[in-house]
């Protein structure tokens, strides 16, 4: 009795845990997300390079970082594609065109189990 008690207690916690969390990454970055209504307006086209750009002459904004953490064992490791729409998320709220000399950095952390950190310069086209 008291062996099926405890089995069934771990597999409710087991289950908790894996359904507890309302993402299974969690993102974060040098620059604050946008607010909710600033996020609703019509997003703008942000390009991504891992180089220079040499046909576009710009401006330099600043530096932009992001995280992308997997929240348990059991997910995924977080993509270059999910770093990118974080990027791209943050690019739109310093204004900016387009992310520069992007570079990529993934493994696991002593906070988390797997990470995709991405970071670059964000620039604004010059006319």
């Amino acid at each position: 009795m008291k062996h099926h008690l405890f089995s069934r207690a771990i597999g409710i916690a087991a289950a908790l845990m894996l359904v507890g969390c309302a993402s299974p990454y969690r993102t974060s970055s040098n620059v604050e997300p946008a607010a909710p209504a600033a996020a609703s307006a019509a997003p703008t086209q942000v390009l991504l390079s891992e180089g220079k750009l040499l046909n576009r002459k710009y401006r330099e904004i600043g530096p932009v970082e992001v995280s992308v953490k997997k929240a348990t064992v059991f997910h995924k490791d977080p993509t270059r594609e999910q770093a990118n729409e974080a990027l791209i998320d943050r690019a739109r709220v310093l204004g900016a065109d387009a992310v520069i000399g992007i570079v990529y950095k993934s493994g696991i952390g002593m906070t988390t189990w797997g990470y995709m950190d991405a970071q670059g310069i964000a620039v604004k086209f010059l006319p």
